[in-house]
């Protein structure tokens, strides 16, 4: 639970996996922080840089969009699409033990029906006694008036919620649920999927137009995919050959002032503490949640701090006309409208907001320096 808070705080921290931060470096050398946050420092002082350029890292993956790889890929699209890639199946009549089917129901208590009880539309997997396109189930006995039932027919179960059940009104009691059974239902695979299907999920009309789809669309997450692990990697093996010797004084403190106020804006309501509402949600403590999220602000200190000494030794400076194109996809992926509410998004205040984006964007440059001199190779 206490990984699940910092996920969620980190989540505005500093991204320096992501690319298209603006042009190449030029040759105006000046310390990076200069009027830039609240804690300014000289990243050499703190920092002793290992290797940068010139680096070897091995993918995991091979990203490859082979027959095989694209075959994959289109089963894949339709497990997501639709409801599980199930559809109607009209060459079966009759519900048997590992059916999927497609019900309304309703729940049945002292002769009415009870709230929450209610649903249409549902694909169920009756053997497994859960939704077929999930992994939630339903409570026992369920499914089992629905094995022999025909098609069209009205059915019912009866079932015993548990003791423990979370509704008061529904726990220990015993209910009726009745079933219409619509139609039985196929998993869709290359092999049976129909136009129809295809058409109103992809767009296309024959199995050929979709694995045409599938592949442009394979390859265009293989590249995506590709380029963010090479600089995840080109990131940890930089991080790995350099050493922080220190932090400058207050800038710890700094970040986790700023994280805690994004945290709070983020999550609590009106008159609400952070200590109430860790409590109530997480079951956390506000000591316990600062112990966390301090260590996980160290290492992003820690990476900044090596990446900022890189653009130093490098010249790397801010090209506002990419500072403004980053501004921009940083806005359009987090649906604002203005930079006062993305600066206000990474900091406490709109000044703080903006330095801090100003070093992001020096970092992801560096970041792009190293990517442009590894050395890749795959497993």
């Amino acid at each position: 639970m206490k990984k699940r808070v910092v996920a969620l705080l980190l989540a505005t921290a500093m991204v320096m996996a992501v690319p298209g931060c603006g042009k190449k470096a030029d040759n105006n050398k000046k310390d990076n922080t200069e009027d830039t946050a609240a804690v300014t420092y000289k990243a050499a002082d703190y920092v002793k840089l290992g290797e940068y350029k010139n680096l070897s890292v091995t993918l995991d993956n091979d990203y490859a969009a082979d027959d095989k790889a694209v075959k994959e890929y289109m089963q894949k699209l339709l497990d997501q699409a639709g409801d599980g890639s199930f559809s109607k199946d009209e060459s079966q009549k009759t519900v048997k033990k590992d059916s999927i089917v497609n019900v309304d129901y309703k729940g049945i208590k002292d002769g009415k029906a009870f709230e929450g009880g209610t649903a249409k539309d549902q694909n169920i997997d009756v053997a497994g006694n859960k939704e077929a396109s999930g992994s939630t189930g339903y409570i026992d006995g369920f499914t089992d008036g629905l094995v022999g039932a025909k098609v069209g027919e009205t059915v019912s179960s009866e079932v015993t919620f548990p003791e423990n059940y979370s509704s008061t009104d529904l726990a220990g009691k015993r209910v009726t649920f009745e079933f219409k059974v619509n139609y039985i239902c196929k998993k869709n695979t290359i092999s049976n999927v129909d136009k129809d299907f295809l058409n109103e999920n992809f767009n296309v009309n024959t199995v050929q137009e979709f694995k045409d789809y599938a592949k442009k669309k394979l390859e265009s997450e293989n590249k995506s995919n590709k380029e963010a692990e090479i600089r995840s990697k080109v990131i940890a093996a930089v991080t790995e050959k350099s050493k922080v010797t220190s932090f400058p004084k207050g800038l710890i403190e700094e970040r986790m002032d700023d994280y805690e106020s994004q945290f709070e804006a983020r999550n609590l309501a009106k008159g609400q503490t952070l200590e109430a509402y860790l409590k109530n949600t997480y079951n956390v403590t506000l000591d316990e949640f600062r112990k966390e999220i301090k260590k996980q602000v160290k290492e992003n200190v820690k990476t900044e701090l090596i990446f900022t000494a890189i653009a130093d030794k490098e010249g790397i400076t801010v090209d506002e006309k990419g500072f403004e194109d980053y501004l921009s996809n940083l806005m359009k992926q987090n649906s604002l409208s203005t930079k006062a509410q993305l600066y206000k998004l990474y900091g406490p205040s709109q000044k703080l907001g903006k330095a801090y984006l100003r070093i992001i964007y020096i970092c992801n440059k560096a970041v792009d320096l190293c990517v442009e001199n590894v050395k890749v190779a795959t497993k």
